[in-house]
């Protein structure tokens, strides 16, 4: 029976382990993590955005104060340069505790005038004079428009590359200039950036006169021919999976959009590619399911074989014995599923052999529960009126009040002291009975002398016996 049972389990589980491989391999398919590059430049430039915005909006809450508006108001250029270098400084105190400046500083702080000529900066009197607007016409769009903005400033020959975000400053409600502040965009920052988000190589590539340019990375990277394919990505607003990445990764490029008309730079993103769900990676945990419940089929076979055949088999054998001629044997096999079978078998043969039953208990007591005929001897033994002399007066008053329940579990109680002080077996009796027979017996007589009796116990030599007692 367990070679049975192991079998056709062990095909169960065959079928089972198989058909959820394949359809785990028909949903699933080969999975890679090919789309990290997309999900991390994505996050990247997003961070980028965030950073511009948060500057662009402290910077035109600082572009209303008014020590700023002093470098407008100075009488000589000299003095408009002094007060604007002054209000330059300032901000540059400011932006030390203001939140969009917890994790970059400031390298450039520079107020300009409606011409674009810039007045004064930070920490020095270089710049003066210089036109920003030339080389930054997207600036002067906004400026112009009285808007907010930020450009990617990569100038080798002014010594740029930065970040910048600026805002107009008017006086009167007229645009009398702006203010601009620079961060500096380079290794440090593509590495803060990778680390605040997907810890993925970055890189920032500018396009030049002689293509892209690779102006800063988060790491150190084999870059194969990803610079000459990264120019894509500025064609569109969307992710570009690049080409020429190094081997074993994948590349994906944005265009860095928010800053100036979002064509001057491209964050590039690369991952190590890592198959995560191919056909082996599959097949190798789902045969180990399969070993398992094989292993976990035996192990049940076994303990259902030893809990259902052995029992049977011990049956098969008496029953052999019995045929064989010992027609004494019985079975004595406690279990919980074949031991009403083993009880009727049992009682099969004592049936056929003319054997009787065994109704008693391992001490001999009687395993049935005695019927309201048990007490009929006691009761038969005197149901006569007893003669009330004046003694009995005061026992049937005492009887006729008693409580029924009291009455009953009284005379229960006294019967089954009289039997025991006599030496006889009381073990065998129930109250209930007891109680039932008795309630018979008072209604009989109450039927037949059409007055009430209760009993009341009595000990006669031997035997004990219940008197009835007319209670009027």
């Amino acid at each position: 029976m367990r070679e049975k049972i192991i079998g056709m389990f062990g095909i169960v589980v065959l079928i089972v382990g198989a058909l959820s491989f394949a359809l785990m391999r028909a949903s699933l398919g080969d999975l890679s993590n090919s789309g990290e590059s997309r999900r991390a430049v994505t996050s990247a430039v997003a961070q980028l955005q965030v950073e511009g915005l948060r500057i662009e909006r402290w910077l035109s809450g600082q572009a209303v104060e008014d020590d700023l508006l002093d470098a407008f108001e100075a009488g000589t250029p000299k003095a408009r340069s002094g007060a604007a270098t002054t209000a330059a400084n300032t901000i540059e105190n400011r932006a030390k505790d203001a939140p969009p400046f917890i994790t970059i500083q400031p390298t450039l702080i520079a107020l300009f005038d409606a011409k674009g000529s810039i007045v004064g900066r930070n920490g020095s009197t270089t710049m003066r004079g210089d036109n920003i607007y030339k080389r930054h016409p997207d600036m002067k769009k906004a400026i112009d428009a009285g808007q907010t903005g930020s450009g990617v400033w990569v100038d080798p020959k002014n010594n740029e590359q930065m970040l910048a975000s600026y805002a107009p400053i008017r006086q009167a409600g007229k645009i009398v200039g702006g203010v601009v502040i620079g961060t500096a965009f380079g290794d440090a920052r593509l590495r803060n950036i990778s680390d605040d988000t997907s810890k993925s190589s970055l890189l920032a590539l500018v396009k030049t006169n002689k293509g892209m340019v690779l102006i800063a990375k988060s790491s150190e990277t084999t870059l194969g021919e990803l610079v000459k394919t990264s120019e894509a990505a500025l064609a569109t607003d969307q992710i570009v999976n690049l080409t020429g990445v190094p081997q074993g990764h994948d590349g994906s490029g944005k265009s860095l959009a928010g800053y100036g008309n979002g064509k001057q730079a491209v964050i590039v993103a690369l991952t190590p590619t890592q198959e995560i769900g191919g056909f082996m990676s599959l097949f190798w945990p789902m045969l180990g399911v399969i070993f398992l419940g094989l292993i976990l089929t035996i192990v049940s076979a076994t303990f259902i074989n030893n809990y259902v055949s052995r029992p049977i088999s011990d049956l098969e054998d008496g029953l052999l014995a019995i045929i064989n001629g010992q027609t004494d044997l019985r079975f004595e096999l406690e279990h919980p599923l074949l031991g009403g079978l083993v009880f009727r078998v049992n009682s099969l043969l004592n049936e056929l052999l003319g054997v009787a039953e065994d109704t008693t208990d391992e001490e001999g007591r009687p395993s049935n529960a005695p019927s309201p005929e048990s007490f009929t001897g006691a009761l038969n033994l005197d149901e006569r009126m007893a003669s009330l002399s004046f003694e009995d007066v005061e026992d049937a008053q005492d009887l006729r009040d008693e409580v029924p329940e009291d009455y009953y579990k009284r005379i229960f109680d006294e019967y089954i002291e009289a039997k025991s002080s006599l030496g006889d077996p009381v073990d065998h009796l129930r109250f209930a009975p007891f109680a039932q027979r008795i309630k018979s017996s008072e209604a009989q007589l109450t039927n037949k002398h059409g007055k009430p009796f209760r009993y009341r116990i009595e000990a006669q030599g031997k035997e004990v016996v219940l008197l009835a007692v007319p209670l009027a």
